[in-house]
């Protein structure tokens, strides 16, 4: 147990275990069915108790634990959490509905009551699933980037959550695709980086981990629900263009995300998240 490690070096040590957990995850996809995903997007929480209980003495104080964000709720922020996921999609596949690479079509069978019940049951379970990453590289990573300064934490952070999902898609396969890898990891990953502008900076406004968590489970709900309202004859031209893998959704996010910063940069700083003492017991 470490108990004079820097912020670099517990952030440092962090990443090297979620990495290695995750990608230990990916090899072992194959045995692990449909448990592999849910076991890879809890990684980073495993990775901040290690980092809490074994490596550090963080674990065994109050601010070790209140860091994490967990026990504030931060309700002022999530309306902005919500609704700027779909707002952003709205206007990426607004502008490729409009081009004519694909349409906007209501599903056979559709219902309004039922697509709000399944948006609902979907929204809660994916939440469950990202609050798994959001512990782990908001709550624990995040605080411990931020002496770098609050545009380098977010960048890095982003980058370091977007590097993170590689094993599990490129060696498991959980993301498959019609168009180059060569082509879309480059896309994913800016896309991924620019997020974690947008999530971390809802982490350190408010000081909870929940904004962050809801954004993000946001964000990957409406890609699905947008996705199964659009009809193309251009499957390749729309998985280039839009959802995860989409130029048009790296555009809007990084707008998103220079907004955001360019906000930041005109207010006074935020204090940032305590990151503990190993003198204070619990």
């Amino acid at each position: 147990m470490f108990t004079q490690l820097t912020d670099t070096v517990k952030a440092a040590l962090f990443y090297a275990i979620a990495f290695g957990l995750t990608l230990c995850v990916a090899l072992l996809a194959p045995r692990l069915g449909d448990g592999a995903m849910l076991l890879h997007m809890y990684t980073p929480t495993v990775a901040a108790l290690l980092m809490l209980l074994v490596v550090t003495r963080d674990g065994h104080t109050r601010a070790g634990w209140s860091a994490l964000g967990l026990g504030r709720a931060g309700l002022r922020y999530w309306a902005l959490a919500l609704l700027s996921p779909p707002v952003l999609l709205l206007a990426v596949y607004g502008m490729v509905w409009g081009s004519g690479v694909a349409h906007a079509a209501l599903p056979e069978g559709f219902t309004l009551i039922d697509f709000l019940l399944n948006l609902g049951i979907n929204f809660i379970i994916v939440c469950g699933f990202v609050l798994g990453e959001e512990i782990g590289f908001r709550g624990y990573l995040l605080p411990r980037l931020l002496p770098l300064g609050a545009t380098k934490a977010f960048l890095l952070s982003g980058l370091l959550h977007g590097l993170w999902h590689f094993p599990i898609l490129l060696i498991a396969g959980f993301l498959p695709l019609l168009g180059s890898w060569l082509m879309v990891g480059p896309i994913l990953l800016l896309t991924l980086t620019a997020a974690g502008v947008i999530y971390g900076f809802l982490q350190l406004k408010s000081g909870s981990i929940w904004p962050a968590t809801l954004a993000h489970g946001s964000f990957n709900v409406y890609v699905s629900s947008f996705a199964l309202f659009t009809v193309t004859g251009a499957p390749l031209a729309l998985e280039y263009l839009a959802g995860e893998t989409g130029v048009l959704t790296l555009l809007a996010t990084t707008l998103a995300a220079c907004g955001l910063l360019f906000w930041l940069a005109r207010r006074p700083a935020p204090a940032q998240p305590r990151v503990p003492a190993v003198e204070a017991r619990i």
